[in-house]
């Protein structure tokens, strides 16, 4: 056995050339695994000879090969807004890469993995030339008995995602009739807790191997299990007719044994240690709950990340469930056996849209509902009375024949909230009938990864707001309470699940018992320091200069600039500018009047408040044109924006007009980023950057300071 000084980092405790069909070495922390990668065996020794072994590669690569799929579940934890930018041969090149440095397993995820084009390529390619264990996670619905022959005795372990949808059931007959193992994933919940034993008794009779049961993550505490549903859950997996295995999510909190305590005795998950999720547009994570990442266009630059960022990778998400977020004992000298053996092969298991409308009073927000509600049925199609009702008030824009209607749709205070799922703003024409009423549409909402609901409710005094904040709103309600002066303010995570902003509405005004209340939403989650620094901040006055942000979309960036361009000259009052898809129009005195106009013309429209605002511009360098002499399915190269330069010349013409940061960006693009209470200089000085290095540039306006925005417009609105 070697010692982990006399292996170089990049070969990750591989000792010798592994074989498929040979057991592969792999340097855990204090011990040693032994791996089989045809089969699934794991060995692990742990002894005193053991003991100075240590990590230098992840165990398992989570590898978000596509972001495509053809399904749109409400739970789903990827990025829908993210690229999908790997190709066969990159992924075959970073993925070889990883195996020769000791990676023992890709799990490939997305997305759905049978929607990218070439899979079946990358697999043989992969199974032919690595020694990697390959295993997908799947919902099944493109596994077809004639195409999948190319993939049989080449997958290690095919995962099924099984959902309400029954056309999983076809799946697993063509995975079974072709020899191929395949397990299931099941998320528990405390509704599918009920028909769990029938559902295992299921899968067990069409052939499954094994069924991994997969936690809950998020703040709907009523989806939770609580105790007596992690015993019944307990009881159901001791008396099942297949292998059950829990997710790490769980944490210790079922009462079951355990494999293993963790990453190595820390009793966490091995998130960002054990192993790293690989996104769709070459990012890593942690795991696929994370937001951000550092960059992984290839395997050099995954693990230099591992390597020197994995306390960062290894941090808990912020989604409740979360059991990383219980991290923080130290790791403990393990009792178990020391030396233990198991088969099995790693899985990858693979936004929100809002609309927050303010109206003068609350009679207003009513009478705004009656003429929806009536018609309204939970995301369905836009009912023939929805479509005349936009028409006949010239708020339809060119989606109203395909609009859907909201999951939820309420009133709380003066203030209209709908929210559903979906890519896109799901709801221009209520936004358009909101404005032409009378509302402020809230800026943002639209593919929110995380929501968070505040509100206000203003007592009589100081006293009686903190004994408000002691009140048990019930259970499954996650809260954080404040206090300011006699206004009770309060924060909580939504995870958009049915029936959840009502209970929210009904328990806030049991709260309220007739106090004046009032609400607004967040598109991330509020940590409660930055809500305590917005608070400390409330007499510092913002400046404020209204503004209308036009944002036209199309997968050609020519088109939407073409809308932009055509929309730039309807703008009769104030200043237009014009940059890309974005129209920002400043020196309005009506806003309503635009923004109706926009909404009918397709457009996402956001009224900005602050002088100061942020404004964004992804420069990339277009690809160079294919050599005609250029064999098929080369790759063309992506030229590199260099970085520095451009951040000098940004820098020189600044002239202390804005904050300036200048950041790599994914496919070789720049992402600038200026802080500046002129953004109408900064977009034209942007283009300008652009065009003199023949760059493509998309553009974005928003504003910095939207929580303490939000937070001053609740306590204006309780004291009326």
């Amino acid at each position: 056995m070697k010692t982990e000084e006399t292996l170089p980092w990049q070969a990750a405790a591989l000792i010798g050339k592994a074989q498929r069909h040979g057991f592969r070495d792999y340097a855990l922390d204090g011990a040693l695994l032994r791996f089989h990668p045809a089969s699934g065996t794991h060995v692990r020794l742990q002894s005193a000879a053991t003991q100075h072994l240590r990590r230098v590669v992840p165990r398992v690569a989570m590898f978000g090969i596509t972001n495509k799929c053809n399904l749109s579940c409400d739970f789903c934890s990827r990025d829908v807004q993210r690229e999908s930018a790997w190709t066969v041969q990159s992924a075959a090149q970073t993925l070889r890469d990883l195996g020769e440095a000791g990676v023992l397993e890709v799990a490939f995820g997305g997305g759905e993995p049978f929607a990218f084009r070439g899979f079946a390529d990358l697999v043989e390619e992969l199974h032919e030339t690595t020694a990697l264990a390959l295993n997908v996670t799947t919902n099944g619905l493109l596994i077809r008995s004639s195409s999948f022959a190319r993939y049989a005795g080449r997958l290690g372990q095919v995962r099924l995602s099984i959902y309400e949808d029954p056309r999983w059931r076809d799946a697993a007959q063509v995975l079974t009739s072709h020899g191929q193992v395949w397990g299931a994933n099941l998320l528990v919940d405390t509704v599918a807790l009920s028909t769990l034993p029938q559902r295992l008794a299921e899968l067990a009779a069409l052939g499954c191997h094994d069924v991994s049961l997969l936690s809950y993550i998020g703040p709907d505490l009523h989806r939770h299990l609580g105790p007596q549903g992690k015993a019944q859950l307990a009881a159901i997996v001791q008396d099942a007719p297949l292998a059950c295995r829990l997710s790490v999510c769980f944490g210790s909190t079922v009462p079951l044994p355990r494999l293993f305590d963790g990453a190595d005795g820390s009793g966490d998950c091995g998130a960002g240690v054990d192993f790293v999720s690989i996104t769709p547009d070459q990012r890593m994570q942690g795991c696929s709950f994370h937001d951000g990442g550092l960059p992984a266009r290839n395997a050099q630059e995954i693990l230099e990340g591992w390597r020197l960022q994995r306390a960062r990778l290894a941090q808990p998400s912020l989604r409740h469930g979360c059991m990383g977020r219980k991290r923080g004992a130290a790791p403990h000298r393990s009792t178990e056996p020391s030396i233990r053996v198991w088969q099995a092969f790693s899985g990858n298991n693979s936004g929100e849209c809002v609309m927050v409308a303010r109206f003068d009073s609350v009679a207003d927000a009513e009478s705004y509902l009656a003429q929806l509600l009536p018609d309204w049925k939970p995301e369905a199609d836009y009912s023939p009375a929805w479509q005349q009702l936009f028409k006949a008030q010239a708020v339809a824009g060119p989606g109203v024949q395909h609009g859907e209607m909201p999951r939820d749709l309420l009133a709380i205070g003066r203030s209209v909230v709908a929210m559903g799922y979906g890519l896109e703003d799901m709801f221009p024409e209520l936004r358009a009938l909101a404005w032409k009423q009378g509302a402020a549409v809230v800026a943002d909402g639209v593919h929110c990864h995380e929501v968070t609901l505040l509100a206000a409710v203003r007592t009589a005094s100081a006293e009686e707001a903190r004994a408000l904040a002691v009140v048990d709103l019930g259970e499954g309600m996650p809260v954080q309470t404040y206090i300011h002066g006699d206004t009770l303010l309060l924060s909580m995570g939504l995870m958009g699940s049915d029936g959840e902003l009502a209970d929210c509405k009904r328990r806030l005004e049991q709260l309220a018992a007739g106090r004046p209340l009032a609400v607004e939403i967040q598109s991330d989650v509020v940590p409660r320091e930055q809500m305590l620094e917005v608070l400390k901040r409330l007499g510092t006055a913002i400046e404020q200069t209204p503004r209308l942000l036009l944002q036209f979309w199309s997968a050609e960036p020519e088109k939407a600039l073409q809308k932009a361009e055509r929309f730039a000259q309807m703008v009769t009052e104030g200043k237009a500018v014009l940059a890309g898809g974005c129209v920002l129009v400043s020196g309005l005195t009506r806003r309503k009047r635009l923004a109706v106009l926009a909404y009918r013309q397709g457009a996402y429209v956001a009224a900005l408040d602050t002088a100061q605002l942020l404004v964004q511009a992804r420069i990339s360098l277009p690809p160079p044109p294919r050599p005609k002499d250029a064999k098929k399915g080369a790759r063309v190269i992506q030229p590199q924006v260099d970085i520095q330069a451009l951040r000098d010349v940004l820098q020189q013409s600044l002239w202390g007009r804005g904050q300036l940061e200048v950041k790599e960006s994914y496919h070789g693009a720049a992402q600038v980023l200026v802080t500046t209470t002129e953004p109408e200089w900064a977009l034209e000085w942007l283009q300008q950057a652009a065009r003199s290095l023949g760059a493509d540039a998309r553009y974005w306006v928003g504003e910095t300071q939207s929580l303490a925005m939000a937070v001053r417009r609740l306590l204006a609105e309780v004291k009326g």
